[in-house]
C-alpha cells in the first residue's frame, strides 16, 4: 500500500505515504502532491526508482523521487539512503537513513530518519525525522493492509503525522487511502489510487493518482 509517507519513498505523493520494492522503477500522474500536509503542487508527473542490496548483513537501500508539476508550482526532488535490519525472527523491522529534500525553486533540507515497524495485522510503522539544519522534528504513525481480490490487489492505508513548521509552530496532518494494483506481467503492474488528505492549515482534499511500476 502506498500510504504517502516517506521511508525509502515513504510517502512521496502517490508514491509516498509506500516504499518501493527492491530494484523498482515507477512513473505516474497525480492530481495533487502533498508533503507532510503541505500542498506542493496540483497536477504533476511523478517518477521514482529504488534499489536494494545486502551489505555486511544489512539491507541497504537507495531511493530517488521527483514530482514535476505541470503548472507553475515548484518541482520537488527527494533522495533517500539507509539500512534495514529485522529482529525477533522478522517480527520487528528497523530502518535508519538520511533524506535530502529539495524544491526548485524553494527550500532544501536534509534529515535523519528512524522507523520501526511490526510485522502483524495492519503493519504499524512509527517514524521519526530530525532536520539537520534547524533541529525540527517530524513524527508519523502509519498502518496498512492488503487484500487479494482475484482480479487485482487492494491496498488500504492510513497515517497521522506532526511536523515542526518552525521552532514555534507545528502542523498535524492525516491521510486515508486505497489503491488497486493489477499485474500486467511478471515485472510490470498498473495502479489506481485515491487518498483523502487533511491538515490543520489546509482544506480537505481528495487526491487521485495512477502509476506504472516495473521491477528489474
Amino acid at each position: 500500500m502506498k500510504t504517502k509517507i516517506v521511508s525509502l519513498l515513504l510517502a512521496f505523493g502517490s508514491f509516498t505515504n509506500a516504499a518501493l520494492a527492491a530494484n523498482t522503477a515507477e512513473i505516474g500522474y497525480t492530481s495533487d502532491y502533498f508533503y507532510r500536509g503541505s500542498q506542493q503542487s496540483q497536477e504533476a508527473v511523478q517518477a521514482a526508482i529504488g534499489f536494494e542490496q545486502n551489505v555486511a548483513g544489512l539491507n541497504a537501500s537507495l531511493g530517488l523521487f521527483t514530482n514535476q508539476s505541470v503548472d507553475s508550482s515548484a518541482d520537488s526532488y527527494i533522495v533517500s539512503a539507509g539500512v534495514t535490519e529485522s529482529f525477533l525472527d522478522g517480527l520487528l523491522g528497523a530502518y535508519v537513513g538520511l533524506n535530502h529534500v529539495e524544491d526548485v525553486p524553494g527550500a532544501a533540507f536534509s534529515e535523519v530518519q528512524v522507523s520501526v515497524s511490526i510485522a502483524c495485522l495492519l503493519s504499524p510503522t512509527l517514524s521519526a525525522y530530525r532536520d539537520l539544519d534547524d533541529s525540527l522534528y517530524t513524527f508519523e504513525l502509519s498502518a496498512s493492509h492488503d487484500v487479494e481480490l482475484g482480479f487485482a490487489d487492494l491496498g488500504l492505508g492510513a497515517s497521522i503525522g506532526n511536523t515542526d513548521v518552525s521552532n514555534s509552530d507545528s502542523r498535524t496532518y492525516y491521510s486515508v487511502g486505497a489503491d488497486l494494483t493489477k499485474g500486467l506481467s511478471d515485472s510490470a503492474s498498473a495502479s489506481l489510487s485515491v487518498d483523502y488528505v487533511d491538515a490543520d492549515d489546509i482544506e480537505r482534499e481528495f487526491v487521485f493518482a495512477t502509476a506504472l511500476t516495473f521491477q528489474f
